[in-house]
């Protein structure tokens, strides 16, 4: 590899075979390594951050309803939910109408929290878009949508390789 090569050459996890699946990850890392430090300047810590913006917009929700809208497992959202009522952004209460469900609400620090959050996602989104004109921005946008759609597509069966044994 001459000098050339190797000062153009992003660093980070580059896969063999796979030159847009590694500059996505590579993408997404650095979205998340900026985004992590913005919010965390603003005192909010991912992903606490998505659960005030949603309650912010949302109100009380059933905590079914989280887990739903950040498509993760219930532990996972349990966990994150039990985090932020220690920091004082969220409380938890029985549903009135169902006993299984409990409802989740934005505290006072949570509501105070939120237009940081806000704030800091904005400027992540300036930061990401920063150097696209906009025709860029809305293909970029496109291709993405594009992309996800791709990947959240019922699977089929690729076609057989020979992998050597």
């Amino acid at each position: 590899m001459t000098s050339s090569e190797a000062s153009s050459r992003h660093v980070g996890t580059s896969i063999a075979g796979a030159p847009i699946g590694s500059a996505l990850l590579q993408a997404l890392r650095a979205h998340a390594r900026v985004g992590t430090e913005l919010l965390t300047a603003a005192g909010v810590t991912p992903p606490h951050e998505i659960v005030l913006l949603y309650l912010a917009e949302h109100g009380p929700v059933p905590q079914t309803e989280l887990v739903h809208y950040l498509a993760r497992d219930r532990s996972t959202v349990t966990a994150t939910l039990q985090a932020m009522e220690r920091s004082g952004l969220v409380t938890r209460s029985p549903s009135p109408t169902d006993k299984r469900a409990m409802i989740v609400s934005m505290t006072a620090a949570g509501a105070a929290a939120a237009p940081q959050a806000q704030a800091a996602w904005e400027e992540l989104e300036q930061r990401t878009i920063a150097g696209l004109s906009s025709a860029e921005q809305q293909e970029l946008l496109r291709l993405l949508n594009l992309v996800r759609d791709a990947l959240n597509a019922p699977a089929t069966a690729p076609a057989a390789r020979s992998v050597p044994r």
